[in-house]
């Protein structure tokens, strides 16, 4: 018989009272001593009043529930989801579609099972399926579970064999406080679309890559919407952090394609089911590894997407990885990525490159692709070449570049659309001849928009366009559409007869000018005191007074006055003003950060250095970069108290001679710097600084805190094993 977790984990509160208090500890030392890593969902925000463990905890119910493509998503579908340890024959039921309860099932075993510890104490099994022998353009039903439990019954629609017209969303990072407020983002999407296809993510789903809680608010956000359409995502590097390696759960809960770079087992390893591509119905969708990028890694995967490019058999391609090759927020610039890959997207012409990372919304071209355009076409609104694009669905926002000197226009690219502090959706809408995007905000509004046209020889444009459609193509139920929403007329503050003429029209069932074709001798609705037994157009040009008085005093004073002077300038305006054009940060503190230490003033090629830094906006995320010649060393978290430690690797390949190394708050837009000598691989560091016993007492505090801690959790341990053993482990 299976036992639900919760359920023992109650059972056995007592007993484990000890064993959480030493837990609770021991991880208090660790966040002391790491700056948090660990910490709970919210992006570093106050734990939630409940426990995260016990909102997260596995069962035997399904969880988790997620489609993602397969090489062949036409005829096979993959679907992936979580339970406890309990559950042992994990399976899918397929049904064809039905109106009613299904009669009949198929049962698929599930191919892989993954067994895993988590961050908050228990443990976990994810399962994946590919459901196989499927129709084209068909619907199903299923359901997974172990044959015994099951989850609800599920949707899909598998995709045409031809290059038939469907929709899909974009979303950027999700990553801090997903559940309070990137499940905004992901609902407003899918209501725009709701039969979207597919949804595109950009990396950076979550903080921290061990964090079961985060992972958990990620399904959350999405409801239903991940088990419904084929998610499509690229890792970010908060999928890296702390890392080193790419997250556990990525490979467990995502089954994509195993076509990427496999040029010796190492890549082919680094690159498994995070680097890959999917055909569905004209278009290829690329996804890249935007944060493995160094020597070998970069060359592979260059090579690989300009194989993939090259032998590309669709119409249309988009490609998705999350560091940018243009950045919009400020001081970016992810110059290596650019070099290596923007002459691929120009040589094959992509259509759309889409990316995250940067907090912000930027949209653009090269300006190179603004000339020699078709006859009819303006350059201020029409271009030739790929739209690179880069989008934020989450709450956390970066400091907006400036629009004179940003990195776009410094590397020959026009910067036509952007926005910063507002959390945004992208809907895509593909058929036979054109792609047309746009660009909302959460509240719904249109921000941006924009429609590729191509036609079968190649010949493509790119116009901005900024009239909304109300509906994509590919609904999987063909007899539903957007509907058609009434024109709104706003009462003035004058009485109108507009509330007069329908009153009226009711006694008259359908007034006209001409009499009516039937006459009756019976008077038809009362229009009149007495009827007579001739048509006669009275009734609809002056009514008398028993029909009329009622509709007329009453609705004309009481509609007209009353939603003429609150609704109109009440819900309208402040809307309108507020959350809907947040184009300027919120007032916050001045953050002035500290001087940099370094561990080292001279450092070998090749070789790491330390830094430490305080000052910084608590939780913000970091940014190391090397300059003159940027070259991104890295990422890290300041801690709650806005201090930050971090070891940075110097590449080989950076130039020998003197540097600048700059530490900044994505956030804040705050920075520090300290000056290091590059030296010649293999040279000794000069000016080595034990950074444990300098600069501000935090460190120090800390690593005495976190001893003291981590006695306690020692302490507590040894209690209860002693206690367990005196009792035979008996409660």
């Amino acid at each position: 018989m299976k036992i639900d977790v919760f359920s023992r984990a109650l059972s056995t509160r007592s007993r484990r009272t000890g064993v959480i208090a030493a837990t609770v500890a021991a991880s208090l030392a660790l966040m002391a001593l790491g700056g948090g890593i660990a910490s709970a969902a919210g992006g570093g925000l106050a734990p939630p009043p409940v426990a995260p463990a016990l909102i997260h905890v596995a069962s035997a119910v399904p969880d988790r529930v997620i489609l993602t493509p397969s090489e062949t998503p036409a005829t096979t579908q993959n679907v992936s989801w979580r339970t406890s340890l309990d559950v042992t024959t994990p399976q899918v039921q397929l049904a064809t579609m039905t109106d009613g309860p299904i009669t009949s099932s198929t049962t698929i075993a599930a191919a892989s099972t993954v067994e895993m510890a988590t961050d908050l104490g228990y443990k976990i099994k994810y399962h994946s399926a590919l459901m196989t022998g499927l129709t084209p353009d068909t619907a199903y039903l299923y359901r997974v579970g172990d044959g015994e439990t099951w989850s609800e019954w599920f949707e899909f629609a598998t995709a045409a064999a031809s290059n038939e017209p469907f929709s899909f969303l974009v979303q950027g990072d999700a990553q801090n406080d997903v559940k309070s407020y990137a499940s905004r983002t992901f609902r407003a999407a899918y209501e725009a679309r709701p039969y979207s296809k597919a949804v595109v993510h950009l990396g950076d789903l979550i903080d921290t890559d061990v964090a079961d809680a985060e992972w958990g608010e990620w399904f959350s956000a999405a409801g239903f919407e991940n088990a419904y359409l084929n998610v499509i995502a690229a890792p970010g590097n908060h999928e890296y952090y702390p890392g080193p390696q790419l997250s556990r759960y990525w490979k467990a809960q995502f089954a994509y394609p195993e076509n990427g770079p496999a040029q010796t087992p190492e890549l082919k390893a680094a690159f498994s089911e995070n680097v890959y591509f999917t055909d569905y119905q004209g278009v290829r969708f690329i996804s890249l590894n935007a944060s493995v990028i160094n020597g070998p890694e970069l060359d592979a995967q260059t090579a690989w997407l300009d194989q993939v490019l090259t032998e590309n058999p669709n119409k249309w391609t988009v490609v998705a990885f999350h560091q940018p090759v243009f950045s919009v927020t400020s001081g970016r610039d992810n110059k290596t990525l650019r070099e290596a890959w923007l002459p691929i997207f120009e040589k094959h012409n992509v259509d759309l490159v889409l990316q995250g990372h940067d907090h912000a919304y930027g949209r653009g071209n090269l300006f190179a692709n603004e000339q020699n355009l078709p006859a009819g076409a303006d350059p201020k609104t029409s271009q030739t070449g790929p739209v690179y694009m880069v989008t934020i669905a989450g709450p956390k926002m970066y400091v907006p570049d400036d629009l004179a000197t940003n990195n776009w226009i410094t590397n020959g690219a026009n910067l036509r659309s952007t926005n910063g502090y507002t959390q945004m959706y992208q809907t895509v809408d593909v058929t036979a001849d054109e792609i047309h995007v746009e660009s909302r905000k959460v509240t719904g509004e249109l921000f941006d928009g924009f429609t590729i046209t191509k036609s079968d020889d190649g010949a493509k444009l790119v116009t901005d366009d900024l009239t909304p459609r109300d509906s994509g193509p590919g609904s999987a139920r063909t007899t539903i559409n957007a509907p058609e929403l009434p024109e709104v007329t706003i009462p003035s503050g004058e009485p109108t007869t507009e509330p007069t003429t329908p009153p009226t029209t009711p006694p008259t069932t359908e007034p006209t000018t001409e009499p009516t074709t039937e006459p009756t001798t019976e008077p038809t609705t009362e229009p009149t005191t007495e009827p007579t037994t001739e048509p006669t157009t009275e009734p609809t040009t002056e009514p008398t007074t028993e029909p009329t008085t009622e509709p007329t005093t009453e609705p004309t004073t009481e509609p007209t006055t009353e939603p003429t002077t609150e609704p109109t300038t009440g819900p309208t305006t402040s809307p309108t003003g507020g959350p809907t054009t947040p184009t300027t940060p919120p007032t916050e503190p001045t953050y002035t950060p500290s001087a940099l230490e370094l561990s080292a003033t001279g450092v070998a090629a090749g070789g790491s250095v330390s830094m430490k830094a305080s000052g910084f906006k608590p939780n913000e995320d970091m940014e190391i970069v090397l300059h003159s010649d940027p070259i991104t060393l890295g990422y890290t978290k300041a801690d709650a108290s806005g201090a930050v430690l971090y070891t940075a690797h110097i590449p080989a390949g950076a130039p020998v001679g003197k540097h600048t190394i700059v530490l900044r708050g994505l956030e804040s837009g705050a920075t520090t710097s300290a000056d290091l000598t590059v030296l010649a691989v293999g040279a000794p560091s000069t000016g080595v600084k034990d950074l444990a016993n300098t600069g501000a007492s935090w460190v120090g505090s800390a690593i005495s805190a976190a001893g003291a801690l981590l006695l306690v959790g020692a302490l507590g341990l040894v209690f209860v094993s002693r206690r367990r053993h005196a009792t035979g482990g008996a409660r």
